[in-house]
């Protein structure tokens, strides 16, 4: 055996020594303790030394002030001023990117809070939209809009734009229903934009599962609500949604 093998050999063997050498820890008493978190708790200054560039550098972006609304928006059914609101805003937002769809929807269990009377700040929004949901384009034949529109009629109403219709409350369903004015026509298709989760199949939408094409757009839905009170806080308006009857009782 050559001298740089028998080198090589007993490295190794010095290796798999000292490993076997080596001490190992065993839990033998597990304790457990509950440790309450109050405002009394001490303050750790080494964390929050480290801590605090951090948060002042999140606070200056959250507080910025994106837009006045003249009163408090909150959600309702079947119609509700933040349901309105927004609708029209990713509505909006998507037309001004150029995409193309009929009617816009989100989910009413979707809307986390209420927008406060006043200015506004970002982190509001952020509040209002928490998730990382993105918008979609989903295409339905017309034959298949009258049960989309059951679908919200048996949800007590949702977050709508582009489209009015009624719940009748002998039956559940959907009836007068106007897409941008007019009749279902059920020998074309309906582009409707929404979010990702919706269109698969989250908050009980299996009527997504008729879509014939879902088409992502690149675009999250909060950062279209923050395209939108951008856009009108720069144009020198202020939010003051009313409701029109989009979607009531019969």
């Amino acid at each position: 055996m050559s001298k740089k093998l028998m080198k090589g050999l007993c490295y190794v063997m010095l290796a798999l020594g000292l490993q076997a050498c080596s001490p190992k820890y065993y839990v033998s008493k597990p304790q457990s303790q509950q440790y309450l978190i109050t405002k009394d708790l001490s303050q750790d200054s080494v964390l929050l030394a480290y801590y605090n560039p951090y948060k002042k550098q999140m606070d200056s972006i959250m507080n910025e002030i994106v837009v006045v609304s003249e009163k408090e928006i909150s959600k309702d059914k079947p119609e509700g001023l933040l349901n309105d609101f927004f609708a029209d805003a990713i509505a909006d937002a998507a037309k001004d990117k150029g995409i193309i769809f009929d009617i816009a929807f989100s989910n009413y269990g979707g809307l986390r809070t209420s927008i406060p009377k006043g200015e506004v700040p970002l982190s509001k929004i952020f509040e209002l939209m928490p998730f990382e949901n993105a918008l979609v384009c989903v295409k339905f034949s017309g034959k298949d809009m009258p049960a989309f529109f059951d679908f919200l009629a048996k949800s007590g109403g949702d977050a709508l734009s582009g489209a009015r219709f009624k719940i009748d409350r002998a039956s559940g369903k959907a009836v007068d229903v106007l897409i941008n004015g007019k009749p279902i026509d059920v020998d074309k298709e309906y582009i409707v934009l929404t979010s990702d989760y919706m269109a698969n199949g989250g908050d009980g939408g299996a009527i997504f599962q008729k879509s014939k094409e879902i088409i992502d757009q690149n675009f999250l839905l909060r950062d279209a609500l923050i395209y939108y009170v951008r856009k009108q806080n720069k144009q020198g308006k202020t939010l003051n949604p009313i409701l029109d009857g989009r979607i009531s009782y019969r």
